[in-house]
């Protein structure tokens, strides 16, 4: 189970590092499409990390999480509303709420706690999707595009 969790952990970079690459290869029309999809997919990775807390089977797993599942849920369904019009407010969303979900996952998931590999991978991801925004947002503010 936990390698299966871990390759599908990476099969979402693939997603975030190919559009986060778009704008950089192809014409600005084709540059601003990707990174509007990049905000939308990480808003729904945000929302879909919300909602694994619900599956948590730990000791840890308290009415407390539950809003805080909600919370995040919420939290990506408005950076991908924000992907729409404000992208730029999206993409620093989507780094705000990945390094919060890590922090908030590194201290009360108890599977993050026992999973060296999980718990690598997870934070490997999370850097490098951040990577990925700062990219994006130095696209964006590019005075040459």
């Amino acid at each position: 189970m936990q390698e299966t969790k871990v390759t599908l952990i990476y099969f979402g970079l693939s997603l975030f590092v190919f559009l986060a690459l778009i704008p950089w290869i192809l014409n600005i029309e084709h540059g601003l499409m990707s990174i509007k999809a990049f905000g939308i997919y990480g808003g729904i990775v945000i929302a879909f990390l919300g909602g694994f807390i619900w599956g948590w089977d730990d000791q840890t797993n308290s009415s407390f999480n539950l809003w805080y599942a909600i919370g995040f849920s919420l939290l990506g369904l408005s950076t991908a509303l924000l992907a729409h019009t404000y992208i730029a407010l999206s993409l620093i969303s989507i780094v705000f709420s990945l390094q919060l979900f890590l922090y908030f996952e590194s201290k009360r998931s108890e599977y993050y706690k026992n999973s060296n590999k999980y718990a690598d991978a997870r934070n490997l991801i999370t850097n490098l999707v951040t990577i990925c925004c700062i990219t994006l947002l130095a696209f964006i503010f590019n005075p040459y595009t």
